[in-house]
């Protein structure tokens, strides 16, 4: 018995150690050089407290909903890095991926510079593209998207991050993309097919509409009504699809000639 016990005391004081020298790797691991990336995932607190990740591997820039008068504007990307934040500004490197992207510089966005600064005392910073509209078709019936692909590069002041963080896409596009949320099982039969200017009906009842990301409202309440009001507005309101001249409906589009 004796034994056993001086052999659970030797097991547990070698398992310290160890977990003490794993934690100290750890530590060194951010303590030596922080590790850049691109914001890839965002965690959302429920009302069950039950925290859960939304991964993402681009931003979408569209000047769908802009003024004609606006011909350029700045994506803005998320930058974030494993580690300390630190006193001093610091930089980083980002190359455009040439194999993935179909934008074309000087046309559709200007030149990206190469080296950029993440500032001091910040744990987030915003890498800025500005992109350029007069070259980016406006076509509905006929929808472009451009892709620039970024990639980031190690740097004296950074080493590389995840994996999953370390490439990103930015979309563009000169037309009113469809909301994510447009399909969704419950609303897409209430909603029919996608067309922008019903979409910018529905902001004209409620700005909230304007998220392309999330729909506040539900099909049992007030989405419901905002839907119904849309099939009526359509009815009785002739809406033109602006290139075909087809009568826009909620369930078609119907040619005049």
């Amino acid at each position: 018995m004796k034994r056993n016990y001086i052999l659970f005391l030797v097991t547990v004081f070698v398992a310290i150690i160890n977990f003490s020298s794993c934690d100290q790797k750890i530590e060194n691991f951010y303590t030596e050089k922080s590790r850049i990336q691109f914001k890839y995932f965002k965690e959302d607190t429920g009302s069950s407290k039950h925290i859960t990740r939304t991964y993402f591997d681009r931003t979408v820039l569209s000047f769908g909903m802009s003024d004609d008068s606006v011909m350029n504007d700045t994506a803005k990307i998320v930058m974030e890095f494993l580690g300390s934040a630190s006193d001093k500004d610091r930089t980083y490197k980002v190359r455009v991926g040439l194999d993935s992207t179909t934008a074309i510089e000087g046309q559709h966005y200007e030149p990206i510079a190469t080296t950029h600064t993440f500032r001091a005392g910040k744990h987030k910073d915003t890498l800025r593209v500005v992109i350029l509209r007069s070259k980016l078709s406006s076509s509905f019936t006929n929808p472009e998207d451009r892709r620039i692909a970024l990639d980031l590069e190690p740097t004296e002041d950074f080493n590389l991050g995840m994996k999953n963080g370390l490439r990103t896409y930015l979309y563009i596009n000169n037309y009113l993309s469809k909301p994510i949320w447009w399909d969704y099982s419950l609303r897409q039969p209430q909603l029919g097919f996608y067309h922008p200017k019903k979409w910018k009906i529905l902001i004209s009842f409620n700005q909230k509409f304007e998220d392309r990301n999330k729909c506040e409202f539900d099909m049992n309440n007030a989405g419901r009504t905002y839907f119904n009001d849309l099939r009526s507005y359509l009815n009785g309101e002739p809406t033109f699809d602006d290139e075909t001249g087809d009568r826009i409906y909620i369930d078609k589009m119907v040619p005049q000639n």
